[in-house]
């Protein structure tokens, strides 16, 4: 008689314990930045040429006696800003001006850097003074500077708010005066652009500009929708002055 033989069942037991998911280095960083620094804090400077526009209407008889006389007109508004009396000794009275070329402004009146191929923009971190931050052997943190060539591709958002020239809605119907001081310099943000800790982003800029008769002109810059206006640190180089009337007169 054969003996029963008793069948012992392998019981597995399964492993509850949970896979920890490990943190990437580059997180690891990120969550401590945000410790660290939950606000950051940085500065912006454009250069290296910009300046003050102003485009007013004038009369037909300025006009008429100014048009293609340019160099004249500068001379003109020069030594009028000194000496009105001696400035209009030798021009008809019709023709003469009353104010200064700035105090033309019912059409435009802006300053600040030029949007234009070659012009670049920089960015540096500082700390809640503005003070440039420096790293644990004393040396000061790489600045960013890009050129606005680059700034579509970098996603800054660029759009021109207002055009005026003899064709424009500004200017078609007009006589107008237009000057222009050319400056060589930097306009940067005197109030400090506050980020969270992950920094600057440069798809959250915008600018918005004026075309002046081919002179294309910001005064501020708009970061994550707050707009930083730019204070000037510049020389003169050059000016412009001339006469112009529009399509329609």
């Amino acid at each position: 008689m054969k003996k029963k033989t008793k069948t012992t069942k392998k019981v597995i037991k399964k492993n509850t314990t949970k896979k920890i998911k490990k943190v990437s280095s580059k997180k690891k960083k990120e969550l401590i930045k945000a410790i660290v620094n939950p606000v950051r804090y940085f500065k912006v400077d454009f250069g290296r040429y910009g300046g003050e526009v102003a485009m007013g209407a004038i009369t037909k008889e300025q006009f008429e006696y100014w048009c293609g006389k340019d160099e004249e007109l500068g001379t003109y508004l020069s030594s009028r800003g000194f000496d009105p009396q001696a400035a209009n000794k030798d021009v008809p009275k019709e023709a003469q001006f009353d104010k200064e070329f700035f105090e033309f402004e019912d059409i435009c009146h802006t300053s600040g850097p030029e949007y234009s191929d070659g012009q670049t923009m920089t960015v540096m971190e500082t700390d809640e003074h503005g003070h440039n931050l420096q790293d644990q052997f004393g040396n000061f943190t790489a600045e960013q500077t890009v050129d606005m060539d680059q700034f579509k591709k970098l996603g800054v958002k660029v759009k021109c708010t207002a055009e005026h020239n003899s064709g424009s809605d500004s200017c078609k119907d007009k006589y107008y005066i237009f000057g222009q001081y050319f400056n060589k310099g930097g306009w940067y943000t005197s109030e400090l652009i506050k980020t969270d800790h992950k920094g600057f982003d440069f798809k959250k800029v915008k600018i918005d500009y004026e075309n002046a008769d081919g002179f294309k002109v910001f005064h501020s810059v708009n970061y994550d929708g707050t707009e930083y206006y730019l204070e000037e640190d510049s020389t003169g180089k050059s000016s412009a002055f001339y006469v112009m009337e529009g399509d329609d007169v």
